[in-house]
């Protein structure tokens, strides 16, 4: 059986800084999850936690006090989790914007590697072309599976964004990527059962012109045994349905099944 997009474990409210949207609140995402047939929401707010030095403009106002505004979370209904989540960053050099001890307070922490539009806090503006980039992507993969955290409810973020270059051709970083160089770090992600996200917001119509370039990490995830799952990074409600519109099709593309789907602990 195919893998379902039945669930979304990668949505923003209206405490993320770049929403801000009134309707997107916890009650409002429940209900379109109920509606959808879902069987897991998680909310994952953008967040650095307080005390870790560096946050720029954009992280400085997003600290635990603010995102656990979504508390207490209205109930699902039978049969449906809803759950407290978060998006995170890490800044290369084991600097990750939450503590081990905060993580308790969080079901699940999904983790972007590739937001190098944060010139000076994700990447060094020295790092500008795209093998360089190239580099850092797969070196902060290689890094981050090597924190001692509680990889089974943590997430790897939108691989595939094109945020990891916005100064020319990001397809051309993701042709650069060494996948055999990659391929035991990926077995290590799986082997410590980190979940790999399948964004809906990074396979809008018209993706399938550069299938290779998106989907290559995807596929060498696949190979060395990683589980997978589903967000649609939703930041306005129009957005919602992005999970059910495009990931179909991506799942079936690669022969996903429901064996290999991530499941919060």
């Amino acid at each position: 059986m195919r893998l379902q997009a039945d669930h979304d474990i990668h949505c923003h409210t209206r405490l993320s800084v770049c929403s801000k949207d009134e309707n997107m609140n916890p009650e409002a995402l429940l209900r379109w999850a109920e509606q959808s047939g879902y069987d897991c929401l998680c909310l994952t707010d953008h967040y650095w936690e307080d005390g870790v030095p560096g946050p720029n403009n954009f992280y400085a106002r997003q600290g635990l006090e603010h995102v656990k505004e979504s508390l207490p979370l209205p109930k699902a209904p039978k049969g449906m989790r809803m759950l407290f989540g978060c998006e995170t960053e890490y800044c290369g050099k084991d600097r990750l914007a939450i503590t081990k001890r905060t993580l308790e307070e969080f079901a699940f922490v999904i983790v972007p590697l590739n937001h190098f539009h944060m010139e000076g806090l994700t990447r060094d503006p020295s790092v500008r072309t795209p093998g360089q980039v190239a580099e850092l992507f797969m070196q902060r993969i290689e890094e981050l599976s090597r924190l001692d955290l509680p990889w089974k409810k943590i997430g790897l973020a939108h691989l595939n964004c094109s945020l990891i270059y916005t100064a020319g051709d990001w397809l051309e970083v993701m042709r650069l990527l060494d996948v055999e160089r990659l391929r035991p770090t990926f077995a290590r992600y799986a082997k410590l059962g980190a979940g790999i996200e399948l964004n809906a917001s990074c396979f809008k119509p018209g993706w399938e012109e550069h299938e290779e370039e998106n989907l290559r990490l995807f596929r060498l995830a696949r190979e060395e045994g990683c589980r997978f799952y589903c967000g649609s990074d939703a930041h306005h409600p129009a957005e919602l349905s992005a999970v059910q519109d495009y990931l179909p099709d991506v799942i079936e593309r690669l022969g996903l099944t429901d064996s290999e789907r991530f499941l919060i602990p």
